[in-house]
């Protein structure tokens, strides 16, 4: 399997400064980022920036947070498009790639969100900021289409059984408290658990 650098076969730039307190446009910021691989549905609202449409961002970009602790990634989609023009704001970098028919976004965002690949961007970071430098020759296995698409799946596959995971453990908490706070309302020989 070979590997490149990430600037080998995509563009990485900065985000955009936008403007705060207006509403023409919406922004994908550092903490819309959770290494799932998507954009929560809601984003925040935001003013266009000076450079305008040249800065949106388009159907498989893949932005990364450059800013804290973790350096996750997310693939705009189809449906994150829909509505206002979409921007990344200047703690992200947006990934471009050269060929997305060859080297998958999903799978960029994939191996960037992955720990092993967290560790070498956190051996980068200054002062808990990333600079683009080490993200563009980050080295980066490419294998074949589909393997790529199979990595993907599996990803999203445990993303969504840790999602189901949660909400479980939600609910079961949710009803041990139901059935503890029945049991306290109950005379003490009644009660039985």
């Amino acid at each position: 399997m070979m590997k490149i650098s990430l600037e080998e076969c995509a563009g990485i730039f900065s985000g955009s400064a936008v403007a705060r307190g207006l509403d023409d446009s919406r922004a994908v910021m550092v903490g819309d980022l959770d290494g799932s691989g998507v954009l929560p549905r809601l984003l925040t609202t935001v003013g266009a920036p000076p450079s305008g449409s040249s800065a949106a961002l388009r159907i498989g970009d893949v932005v990364i947070s450059l800013r804290g602790n973790a350096n996750n990634a997310a693939v705009i989609d189809p449906s994150d498009l829909d509505g206002p023009t979409l921007f990344a704001t200047l703690d992200l970098a947006v990934i471009r790639l050269a060929d997305p028919e060859s080297v998958s976004p999903h799978y960029i965002a994939t191996f960037l969100n992955l720990p092993a690949t967290q560790a070498v961007l956190a051996e980068g970071r200054e002062a808990k900021r990333l600079p683009l430098g080490p993200l563009k020759s980050l080295q980066v296995p490419i294998p074949d289409w589909q393997r790529q698409l199979a990595i993907v799946s599996l990803a999203r596959a445990a993303a969504e059984e840790r999602r189901l995971a949660d909400h479980l453990a939600r609910l079961r908490s949710t009803l041990i408290n139901h059935c503890l706070a029945e049991a306290a309302a109950l005379p003490m020989k009644e009660a039985t658990l």
